[in-house]
């Protein structure tokens, strides 16, 4: 009888431990089972489902490695990355764990990928090194048509690790570009040592820099007549002269390259946040990176790798 239904002597078909795991991935264990009631009438225990769940996975970093790679080759890519901090729980040894309770935030690095004028996006996550997730951004890279001479447009914060990573991936050919709004908010502090209204200011800033550029406008701050000692004013002179050569939005501009890192930031909400940071959720590093690449490989269009023959077999 197993090999005509394919289920198990107290065990469940594939089908139904992939409804419970595409529920899991998406739900708390709770809702998940109230889900599995509601869409199939079968009355699952929540903690079956997370066990479901965990065990597939566990599976799904081998998976992403298994997705399949396009053969054109692309000129011209976006990079976007940006770290988000997820709430984690760790445990000592003891009789009692709940006496050991630990928690604490850990960073979860996040990459996205996508050709200039297509519409699909790749997706690369990783709690460990910024080295780590740059090795998994390659691969999708890879997937999307990346070659010696793809040039590579990158947008995010201020984060020195993102160029730097940037420049492992695609040397001389990477362009890194501060996030317009993240630069606007150091303005905005900026200009506060002058005026009250900093919000036309910002705006005066912004025209200027598709004029004339970021040298301009740092000339203005440093010349200023404000207290040189202002905070705000202090921090965005410091912040401009570390990052000099990657403000150049009137070229990107020109490009129809994203000025604005507006992708990777809705990636924290879809990915990460919608599943990892529910309210009063803490999870265990392991658990936490496991689901992390579960929910990856199903935004890289990768789900039905979990549930070939072959790749069964081998999760069994």
């Amino acid at each position: 009888m197993e090999d005509i239904t394919g289920i198990k002597n107290k065990k469940y078909s594939i089908r139904c431990q992939k409804l419970m795991t595409d529920f899991g991935a998406e739900e708390s264990f709770y809702q998940a089972a109230k889900r599995m009631k509601e869409h199939h009438g079968v009355d699952i225990n929540p903690g079956t489902i997370r066990e479901t769940t965990e065990k597939y996975a566990r599976k799904a970093s081998e998976a992403i490695n298994r997705l399949p790679t396009r053969r054109e080759k692309s000129d011209q890519m976006i990079v976007e990355m940006d770290g988000e901090m997820v709430p984690l729980v760790e445990y000592e040894e003891s009789k009692d764990r709940r006496k050991t309770k630990r928690l604490l935030w850990s960073e979860l690095r996040i990459g996205t990928v996508q050709n200039i004028g297509e519409v699909n996006w790749g997706y690369a996550c990783s709690f460990e090194s910024p080295d780590h997730l740059g090795q998994r951004i390659k691969v999708v890279m890879k997937r999307f048509g990346f070659y010696e001479r793809t040039e590579v447009h990158s947008v995010g914060d201020g984060a020195k690790w993102i160029p730097e990573q940037g420049e492992k991936l695609a040397g001389a050919n990477f362009h890194h570009l501060i996030d317009l709004p993240h630069l606007c908010e150091y303005l905005n502090e900026a200009a506060s040592a002058w005026t009250e209204n900093t919000k036309d200011e910002v705006k005066k800033f912004k025209k200027e820099l598709f004029e004339g550029g970021i040298e301009k406008i740092l000339e203005k701050l440093k010349t200023t007549t404000a207290p040189p000692q202002h905070e705000g004013l202090r921090k965005c002179i410091q912040y401009i002269e570390n990052r000099l050569g990657q403000f150049d939005y009137k070229n990107a501009k020109r490009k129809g390259l994203p000025i604005g890192s507006g992708k990777v930031e809705s990636t924290h909400r879809s990915l990460i946040q919608k599943r990892l940071k529910k309210p009063g959720t803490w999870w265990l590093k392991s658990n936490a990176a496991n689901m992390a690449d579960l929910r990856t490989l199903r935004a890289n269009d990768g789900w039905y790798l979990l549930w070939e023959r072959g790749f069964l077999k081998e999760a069994a």
